[in-house]
């Protein structure tokens, strides 16, 4: 698969947003430079802060991209409201809206995605290509008795949306009753509940409009060019909504969240905050958990699908949440920043985790639950607990930056985990600390602790001994037979970061890289990060390509790779990179 990508995501200041890209392997984007770092010395008043997540999965494209294809022609729209929006209730808690048609520059940017595969280079045949992927998959999937050109195709001349209200929520989180929804796809006029259904037996029509029972409790309708599928209640509710005009696109919290959403969608899926809330309180209650957490719903969400030629991206937007107020001033949050591990991981990383300002989020938390009454006693004790230690600040305050990662070394994987800190001397003396408690504890024990030198860095080797007799030594039950595991890591400082490694060599390989040989100067990443947006909260990077040529380099030579190379690898092997980033 071809690298998977995105356009840029709302830039709204008021919505938080997670997103998925999927790019190529040879995007490189710029990102912009980090905010100045978080100053803990100065409190300012509680305030819902913009936050925005993106996904980003990148290389060629083939069967995934082809399924992505599939499913993204089956969520959301473009700018204009659909006729077929108008059929759900105003009050639908969740709706999904499904693109088919392909509206806009999608179905451009599609054709420039799926010609990353096998068969779809020649974009003039497009259509054709399309119907006969969408005829495979249908026959497979029903076994050759459901017929995509006669029985499917027809409905997928325009929007698809289904919706459902409260009601049919509550019965399904109930475990009890059938499913209450409606579905409303946009024909080319030809389809007929007979058509697509079989033979259907008349029930009583609704202001005009006719409608049929097809099983159980499923009825169908067709009116005009629009079929409407689902129970009988909720497919006369959605003609009411159509003639009265009280349809979802006179929700306003619908319109406020699909307008969030940049640029021609394929796919798009609203969730009513606002109504939910009454649902996750009643769910919170039924679980022995305090009601008020329904008050912490979004008042909405939505999730948008769009392709940009080379990616796939998927955005996740919610309205802020109030936070409540506080009697006292707590620190401010920090703010986003740009990846400061990329730079130092080996190109051939398989993946990684970074999230920033871990310390002053830690103080910013410790401070708010502080002013809570209802806290206070609790916080009052882990202070006491950490007063032993050295506080807040000793323990966490000092650390920036977090992030674990997976470096291949050799024929394993090891494991690294950084941390960065505000200065190079506050990190030296964390390590100095640990090495010198490690020191203390190897005395009269098997644990062993030696320092090697590694271009002018020290790294230290600590073998903790036998994995069985360590938990059982601290009074811990093992649970399992752990003889013979040995627990062993390595430590070093890199400048302001400390580098904790679990891997015959990994320590090494992290400080072997050099600026013109990292993580960071990959096509790659370099698309990823571009799509999923930098600087950000949280940062996720996997190499999709590098973990699958790894994993298949290595698998028994006795297994047969037959159906894997003709049939998933030609679409998958240019599969380059997934991410995401909290914004």
């Amino acid at each position: 698969m071809d690298e998977l990508d995105s356009g840029a995501g709302p830039t709204a200041t008021d919505s938080a947003a997670p997103e998925r890209d999927l790019i190529p392997e040879d995007g490189v984007a710029e990102t912009p430079e980090a905010p100045t770092a978080f100053d803990g010395s100065a409190p300012s008043p509680v305030t819902p802060r913009s936050s925005r997540t993106r996904w980003a999965v990148g290389g060629s494209v083939a069967v995934l991209a082809i399924a992505g294809a599939v499913a993204a022609a089956m969520i959301l729209g473009a700018r204009p409201i659909p006729e077929a929006l108008r059929y759900l209730p105003a009050d639908s808690a969740v709706v999904v809206e499904l693109r088919p048609d392909l509206p806009g520059d999608q179905r451009q940017h599609l054709g420039n995605f799926l010609a990353h595969f096998p068969g779809f280079a020649d974009q003039s045949t497009l259509n054709a290509k399309l119907d006969d992927t969408f005829d495979r998959i249908v026959s497979e999937g029903s076994g050759g008795s459901v017929d995509y050109s006669t029985r499917i195709k027809p409905l997928l001349a325009g929007p698809m949306v289904a919706a459902m209200g409260l009601a049919g929520i509550s019965e399904m989180s109930g475990g009890h009753g059938d499913a209450r929804g409606l579905l409303v796809a946009t024909t080319d006029g030809s389809a007929t509940c007979d058509l697509v259904f079989g033979a259907s037996s008349a029930l009583e029509s609704h202001r005009g409009v006719e409608l049929g029972s097809i099983r159980n409790n499923l009825a169908c309708a067709v009116d005009g060019r629009f079929l409407l599928i689902g129970d009988e209640t909720s497919i006369r509710a959605g003609i009411d909504a159509h003639i009265d005009r009280t349809g979802i696109d006179t929700n306003a919290r619908f319109k406020t969240a699909r307008d969030r959403l940049v640029g021609d969608q394929l796919g798009l899926v609203f969730l009513d905050g606002k109504a939910l809330g009454g649902i996750v309180q009643g769910l919170a209650t039924t679980a022995g958990l305090d009601a008020a957490i329904g008050a912490n719903v979004a008042d909405w969400m939505v999730v948008g699908l769009r392709v940009v030629d080379d990616a796939i991206q998927v955005e996740l937007q919610g309205a802020p949440i109030a936070e409540p107020k506080l009697t006292g001033p707590v620190p401010t949050e920090p703010p986003p920043a740009k990846s400061h591990f990329a730079p130092m991981l080996p190109a051939d990383t398989f993946g990684f985790v970074e999230a920033h300002g871990i310390g002053a989020n830690l103080e910013r938390a410790l401070a708010i639950l502080k002013l809570d009454p209802n806290q206070a006693d609790a916080v009052a004790q882990f202070e006491q607990a950490l007063a032993a230690v050295g506080g807040i600040q000793n323990v966490a305050s000092w650390i920036e930056d977090l992030g674990i990662a997976a470096v291949p070394t050799g024929d394993t994987v090891g494991g690294v985990i950084l941390i960065r800190g505000t200065d190079a001397a506050a990190v030296s003396s964390r390590l100095a600390q640990l090495h010198n408690l490690l020191i203390l504890a190897s005395t009269g024990t098997d644990i062993s602790v030696r320092d090697a030198d590694r271009g002018g860095v020290t790294i230290t080797s600590v073998d903790l001994g036998d994995l069985g007799s360590l938990l059982s030594g601290l009074g811990v039950d093992p649970g399992i037979n752990g003889s013979g595991t040995r627990c062993a890591f390595s430590m070093a400082v890199r400048d302001d970061v400390l580098l904790l490694g679990v891997g015959d060599g990994v320590i090494e390989r992290v400080l072997d890289t050099t600026s013109g040989s990292s993580l960071s100067t990959t096509a790659a990443y370099g698309r990823v990060i571009a799509l999923v947006g930098s600087p950000n909260d949280v940062e996720v990077y996997v190499a999709i390509d590098g973990l699958l040529a790894w994993v298949e380099s290595r698998l028994p030579a006795q297994i047969d790779l037959t159906t894997w190379t003709k049939e998933f690898k030609p679409y998958l092997e240019h599969l380059a990179a997934l991410g995401e980033a909290n914004i």
